[in-house]
């Protein structure tokens, strides 16, 4: 009898713990993970501008920039139409494509999802590439809110420990 009860609460103790790694490991994916919820609160139009570094003087520069969002193909992604006003010939189109298991956007790892404070999701993707003819580690950040929509790209250089802001979109409405 006394074996019994050894082997029973050892049984337990395997099965209650493998439970709470796979409950923990369930949060973390999702912590990393969207759906189309996440970022339908962006559909419709937004005001803003455009702020990029220049690369050959180093300095940013700020334009107006205008954007629709609307619903793509499929729920998993939309389309958005950049309009510069101050410039038409640059206006352009874009997407935020998210991919079936919900841990890419546009083919880029989610590395980071998290709520702010003023009820906007900041979610947060890198990747490895080239700017400015250099190997980077490139991170995009999307911040969705209901009245705040930005997509700010920095770099982080090969042998840099430093991260560079190298565009941002912000907008409101």
């Amino acid at each position: 009898m006394k074996i019994t009860t050894n082997n029973f609460f050892i049984a337990f103790a395997i099965i209650f713990t493998c439970q709470v790694f796979a409950q923990h490991s369930h949060s973390i994916i999702t912590e990393k993970t969207i759906g189309p919820e996440d970022i339908e609160i962006i559909l419709g139009d937004w005001t803003g501008s455009l702020t990029y570094i220049d690369y050959s003087s180093n300095e940013p520069y700020t334009m107006p920039a205008d954007v629709t969002v609307k619903q793509g193909q499929t729920k998993n992604k939309l389309s958005l139409n950049f309009k510069y006003p101050n410039e038409p010939n640059a206006n352009s189109q874009g997407q935020i494509s998210i991919s079936k298991k919900g841990d890419k956007i546009n083919k880029e790892i989610i590395v980071s999802k998290r709520e702010l404070s003023n009820e906007q999701l900041e979610i947060i993707t890198e990747y490895n590439g080239k700017d400015n003819k250099k190997k980077a580690l490139i991170r995009n950040k999307y911040i969705l809110g209901s009245k705040q929509f930005v997509i700010r790209k920095e770099v982080k250089f090969e042998n840099s420990n430093e991260w560079i802001m190298r565009n941002e979109y912000s907008f409101e409405r």
